[in-house]
Parts: structure tokens; sequence; C-alpha cells
């Protein structure tokens, strides 16, 4: 009777050794990233234009065996509109709770990002792209030394938008400039850097309005802009129902004006809703991927499979998204550990990434500066869709594409 109680307690002793082993081994199989994008909210739109960069990276990582073996699980949470209470509670759930071994962020905030996730060591990938964050990263270096952001500064992008509009092929009647800008940091910077660059080129800024998000009223600025006559109007509004609301009243009663977006023509919902309706419009894309033609056949590749993933072409976000968790799967798999931090971070800041445009590397302030592998591209809306004109650093231009005047000029 002993020896049975005995082989029976072995059993069931065993049975929970193995189970528990299991369990273990379960729980080490993958390998987790936070993703900590606006669900909800005014950036919803943007922040499901990341996920889909985002999950198509860990889709093909998964598709081809996994990461040191191990499968990617991506462990969500919804950033909203980027409150600092709500972003702490991001990085303090990512990293602190659940452990992750890396967080790809897209668009975050204005800073308060930066100093959420630098508590951690886990590499942190954001599009912030202000100067309020990288002064956050500037002010301790060794603390935020972990912070990546995957697009260029709004100074920087602002000086690549002017070289675009001061070099289109097109007689300008005038040398007035009409600048709209929302009232945060973002837009701010880049309409400041458009006045003193127009300014010094010897134009006239006839108005500079700064506007806060949710204006769909344009009748009072219309009304200026319809007085001044301005040779170019640029609008930097890093939201879809502004500018679709504003292109939708000009075009009642359009001035001759060149009508420039900066980064407001590549949301997805701007094509989407205007279509056609918005040939002639200028924009760019920090960090983008040119498309019609495709820079070389792993790019056409790339963009051949977006479009039959997800039905549209490519808008702002997705690509840069996607590059961000390839190039931290590269370092991860040089280091041979995900959770090695210091190793990691050092191999993303000295070696880079071979993306499909070119070498990828960070530069200043671990920023991703206008570069051949992650160039700033410019566009104009022709037949519904973004054609590039032009990508920069070098500007130059892009593919054959040429500049066509805009329909409510030329009537």
């Amino acid at each position: 009777m002993k020896k049975d109680r005995m082989s029976i307690l072995l059993s069931v002793v065993t049975t929970v050794l193995v189970f528990m082993h299991s369990a273990v081994f379960a729980a080490d199989a993958t390998i987790k990233i936070g993703v900590p994008l606006a669900m909800t909210g005014a950036y919803a739109g943007s922040g499901d234009n990341y996920w889909k960069g985002i999950t198509m990276a860990v889709d093909e990582i998964n598709e081809n065996g996994g990461l040191l073996g191990k499968q990617i699980e991506i462990v969500r949470f919804d950033s909203q509109e980027f409150a600092p209470e709500t972003v702490m509670q991001g990085a303090n759930y990512l990293c602190g709770e659940k452990k992750v071994s890396a967080v790809h962020a897209g668009w975050a905030g204005w800073g308060q990002d930066v100093r959420a996730y630098g508590k951690f060591d886990v590499p942190f990938f954001c599009d912030d792209g202000a100067e309020p964050a990288v002064n956050v990263y500037k002010s301790n270096p060794e603390k935020y030394s972990n912070i990546y952001f995957l697009t260029d500064t709004g100074k920087n992008q602002g000086k690549s938008m002017f070289n675009m509009l001061k070099s289109l092929p097109y007689d300008f009647p005038n040398k007035k400039i009409v600048i709209i800008n929302t009232d945060d940091t973002w837009g701010m910077e880049v309409g400041e850097t458009l006045e003193d660059n127009f300014k010094e080129m010897g134009w006239r800024v006839a108005m500079h309005e700064t506007v806060p998000y949710g204006i769909n009223e344009w009748g009072p600025i219309l009304t200026k802009i319809r007085r001044i006559r301005p040779a170019i109007i640029h609008v930097e509004i890093p939201s879809a129902q502004e500018v679709v609301t504003f292109f939708n009243q000009f075009s009642k009663h359009p001035t001759k004006s060149i009508l420039s977006y900066g980064w407001g023509i590549t949301p997805l919902e701007v094509l989407s809703s205007l279509g056609k309706d918005a040939d002639g419009i200028i924009g760019e894309m920090p960090a983008g991927m040119p498309a019609s033609p495709a820079p070389n056949a792993a790019c056409k590749g790339w963009l051949d499979k977006y479009h039959a993933l997800y039905k549209h072409d490519l808008p702002a976000g997705s690509w840069i998204a996607y590059t961000g968790v390839m190039l931290w799967a590269d370092a991860v798999a040089k280091v041979g550990d995900e959770n090695n931090f210091a190793a990691i971070n050092k191999h993303i800041r000295e070696a880079g990434y071979e993306g499909l445009q070119g070498k990828v590397m960070f530069g200043e302030n671990n920023t991703l500066h206008g570069q051949k592998g992650a160039p700033i591209v410019h566009y104009q809306v022709q037949d519904g869709r973004l054609k590039a004109l032009a990508t920069d650093p070098p500007f130059a231009p892009y593919g054959g594409n040429t500049f066509q005047v805009p329909r409510w000029i030329k009537k």
C-alpha cells in the first residue's frame, strides 16, 4: 500500500514538474514587443498607419522562423492623445509589467514619451520629429540612449519643403506666401522655418496663422487669403479632418495659388476623402519610400505586397515603422539575446541597418535625419495618387515625374 501511495505521489510530482517546465518553456517561446499607438481619439488614423507597418514586419519575421528561434508577440497599449499620464502608464505597463524587449511607438508625443520610456533600457522607436522631444534627449544623452527618433526634426523637414517649393518649374505671379500651421510644436517649427527661409529669399509672408486642431470653418481665413492672392499657400496640419475641410472650402472660390500641405497630404484619409479632386496639391513624407516608380526591385516588391495586404497606397508612417522593427530585429539577431539591451543599443547606433532603399544610420541625438536609406519624399497628387517629384537629401528630381500646374490656376 505504501509503495502504491509512493508511486502515485511520484507520478503527481513528475506531472507537476513537467507542467511547470512546459509553462516556463511556453513563456520563453516568444519575444514580446510593446506597441503603444493611438487606437482611439484624433490620432487613431495615423496610429493605424503605423500599426500596418509594424504588423507587416512582425508577420514576415514570424513566417520566416521567428527571431532567435522564437515568435514575436505584440502587446498593444492605447496611447489615445498622448497625455503625459497616459504615456507614462503605457511605459510602466509595457516595460515594467509586461517586460517587453522593444517598443515601437510611431508618433508618440512631444517629449513626454522620451521621459517615460527613458526610465527603462528597452529600445524605444518613435516618430516624434519635434524639437521638444529631441531636446529631452539632449538634456541627458546617456540616460536616454535607448530612444530612437525615426524621422527628421520639424525644422529640417521645413527646410526641405522650402527647397521643394522654390524649385518648382513654375513662374510665380508674385512673391507672397500664406502659412497656416497648428498650435503644437511640430506645426510651429515647420511654419517658422518656412517663414524665415522665404523672407531670406526676398518673399513677403503676407499672413501666418496658427490655428487649433478641430477647426472646420475656414471662412474668415479664406476671406483674407482671397484678398491677398498669394503665390503659395502652405498648410501644415497633421490631421486629415482639417486639411480636407480647408480644401473643400478653398476650392469653391480658389485663388491662383500653389497649395502645399506638407506632411498633411500623406495621411490615408486625405486622398480617400478627396480622390482626384486633390490633384495638384504638393506634400511630403519624411523617412518615406517613393513610388511610381519604386526606387528598386526590392522596394517594388515591398510596395506590391503592402498594396495587396491593405488595398491602398502607402501612407505616412507605415514604411518607417516597418523599418524600425526590422532594424531592431537585425540587431537582436546579431547580438544573440533580445534582452541584452546595452549590446543591442550599441549595435543599432554603430552598425545601422541595410534597409530596402540603402543604409539607415541614426545620427546626432539618435535621430534618423534625411538620408538615402530614409529620404524625405516630396509628392504632388496626380490622378488621385501621390506621385514622387523629388527626394532629399541631396535634393533631386525623382523618377521622371513632372510637376503639373493645378487646374484651379489654369482656369
